[in-house]
């Protein structure tokens, strides 16, 4: 038996929950094909592990623990609006983060020891990023466009990051659906 699973930091902001409504309610805005992430849904993915032994959830825990086992809690800013891959062809409108420095030893050591317990995942560099929507079609590009630039360097106020969660993924009919298998408080 596996699971679907991934390494994450939970996001939560109302002052960006309450945006993403307006945005989600907007009827110009929505005249493109979008699929709005749930607020609850919302983290920073640091390794997408995609299907993964049920027996291997324990060493998990225990790699997660010892990576952050040293790491403090921290506040940071949701700071700015943007696409991936880039504004010709988004597939991915999301909200930035000003910094996650205190979380990178960590991060790195953690990429370490999953690589050495046999574990494989996506090696792209790190973009911090919080998932608003995903885009399936733009017909109105020009409105998408003006909502880019309006929010480029849009403050959406500080953020507390304070675990990290394996979480495991549960694909539905509805969206994914994220469970939390196990999370590791940081030093408060």
């Amino acid at each position: 038996m596996s699971k679907r699973l991934f390494i994450g930091v939970p996001i939560q902001s109302d002052k960006a929950t309450k945006q993403s409504i307006i945005w989600k309610n907007d009827r110009q805005l929505n005249n493109n094909q979008l699929n709005w992430t749930k607020p609850e849904n919302w983290h920073i993915t640091l390794f997408f592990l995609g299907d993964t032994p049920i027996s291997k959830i324990a060493l998990l825990q225990n790699l997660i623990e010892e990576s952050f086992k040293h790491i403090g809690a921290f506040n940071t800013e949701l700071i700015g609006l943007g696409v991936f891959p880039n504004t010709h062809n988004p597939k991915v409108l999301w909200l930035g983060l000003e910094d996650i420095q205190p979380l990178m030893p960590a991060y790195y050591q953690l990429g370490d020891l999953l690589l050495q317990n046999g574990f494989s995942f996506d090696s792209k560099p790190l973009k911090p990023h919080l998932t608003l929507a995903r885009i399936k079609h733009l017909n109105d590009r020009q409105g998408f466009e003006t909502l880019l630039k309006d929010y480029q360097q849009f403050s959406f106020g500080s953020v507390k990051i304070d675990r990290v969660v394996l979480y495991e993924s549960i694909l539905t009919q509805q969206g994914p659906v994220y469970k939390s298998l196990f999370e590791k408080l940081l030093i408060r």
